[in-house]
């Protein structure tokens, strides 16, 4: 499922090599008898190269860790040792509310609930939870409370971010929450909307 960093940093490579690349191309002058053109390639410069093979593949492994494949997981040290939760249980509040029409989402053993900015409460009934994709999601199968369509919920873990500037250093979990119309597509990662949310402590 790739993601705005994912895009933005695989952008920001691609400008880097092309950058390299024209600066090793350098043109420079020679003897005019025995070449009519005007340029030619200059001298390959050891020290560009090295600096161009350098970014390459700093670039190459910066896309390699912010890709869809490379994400936390509920299981994984980072996550845990931080304090995070192991599973998606609790209570979290959306991070870009500005944006959202969401405050709050609150998961438990038996629903889901959405609350809006208007504090409206939308329940849904948990049919199915499990972990899919070697623990990488939790996977909730909603069933419909108060005439609300079906949907299906796939949460992972998203990041955690420290805030230096509180003297706890308390770590933000933050989970992205995808939603799909039904299992169908959540198999095939079809997802219609998705909105990342801070675990309230």
């Amino acid at each position: 499922m790739p993601g705005p960093m994912t895009w933005m940093f695989s952008q920001i490579s691609y400008q880097i090599i092309l950058l390299i690349f024209q600066k090793s191309l350098l043109f420079r002058p020679i003897n005019k008898k025995m070449y009519p053109q005007k340029y030619f390639y200059k001298d390959r410069n050891p020290i560009l190269d090295l600096l161009g093979t350098f970014l390459f593949t700093f670039a190459s492994l910066l896309s390699f860790f912010v890709s869809p494949s490379y994400s936390l997981g509920w299981n994984d040290e980072e996550w845990l040792l931080s304090g995070c939760p192991k599973t998606a249980s609790g209570k979290w509040a959306a991070d870009n509310p500005e944006t959202t029409n969401l405050r709050f989402i609150s998961i438990n053993n038996s629903e889901v609930i959405y609350t809006s900015q208007n504090d409206q409460a939308h329940k849904f009934g948990i049919s199915k939870s499990s972990f899919v994709s070697k623990n990488q999601y939790v996977k909730i199968e909603l069933r419909p409370l108060n005439n609300q369509k079906e949907a299906v919920l796939k949460i992972r873990p998203h990041l955690i971010h420290m805030d230096f500037q509180k003297e706890t250093n308390n770590p933000n979990c933050l989970i992205k929450v995808f939603i799909f119309k039904d299992d169908k597509h959540a198999k095939t990662d079809r997802y219609f909307g998705w909105n990342i949310f801070r675990l309230i402590k």
